[in-house]
């Protein structure tokens, strides 16, 4: 196992001899503002990946192969095996890898189980990020975890962001706007009970609604936190 924690990799530290460059990229994720904002953080390095694909689950792909599916977890409860399998089993898609907040072993493991050979840290920097994409088309499984004081995550994008919702607290809210207990987003999220809540509360406070009620009221009539729903067309052809 490939583990990058606490490193910022550059050009001369990938293994780019190992892959064809510029590696192909699928954005993987349910929200197109979450894609958007993966897909424009890669942009950055054309040399090294070419994002050929913006994606949701369900949608066909238009530019075989793609090397990497990069599959966000934001809005999922854990790991979706559905979602991932999916992925993993389509027939133009090579390897798929985790893109998360926390990689905890628990999604760690589920993750493995389900065909992904990437687990990246979206706390690392843009740079360690792609050399784990690059990692993973090689054939690598690529741990790629740790913190760093430029993290990918400010570049990146989520429901809610430009009301102040850090990633988190946006997950907590769709979540629970789609109707799970607070036990329940815990246990999606990996995180405890008393967490959730104060992820919550914040939430609330931030978008200036009173309870659950009105803040599913605000997530539903809100463009941004539209989950993609494929048609069964769709779906088929995936």
């Amino acid at each position: 196992m490939i583990d990058v924690r606490q490193q910022t990799p550059g050009p001369s530290d990938s293994t780019s001899s190992d892959v064809e460059l510029p590696i192909s990229v699928a954005v993987v994720n349910d929200y197109e503002i979450v894609v958007a904002g993966v897909a424009g953080m890669l942009a950055r390095f054309p040399d090294r990946i070419d994002v050929c694909e913006q994606i949701v689950i369900g949608e066909p792909i238009d530019h075989p192969p793609i090397d990497v599916a990069l599959y966000d977890t934001y809005g999922r409860g854990g790991i979706a095996p559905q979602a991932l399998d999916r992925l993993r089993r389509h027939r133009h898609i090579l390897t798929v890898a985790m893109f998360s907040l926390e990689l905890v072993p628990g999604l760690v493991d589920e993750a493995r189980q389900h065909g992904a050979s990437g687990f990246i840290a979206k706390t690392l920097p843009a740079e360690a990020i792609v050399d784990a994409l690059l990692r993973t088309a090689a054939g690598e499984e690529a741990m790629a975890d740790g913190r760093s004081s430029r993290p990918a995550l400010d570049e990146l994008d989520w429901p809610g962001k430009d009301r102040g919702l850090t990633e988190r607290e946006s997950q907590v809210l769709v979540l629970a706007a789609e109707g799970l207990t607070n036990i329940e987003i815990g246990a999606a999220l990996y995180v405890g009970r008393e967490t959730v809540k104060s992820h919550l509360s914040r939430a609330y406070k931030q978008l200036g609604v009173r309870n659950r009620t009105q803040a599913a009221s605000y997530v539903h009539d809100t463009g941004a936190f539209e989950r993609f729903r494929p048609t069964e067309d769709a779906l088929e052809e995936a």
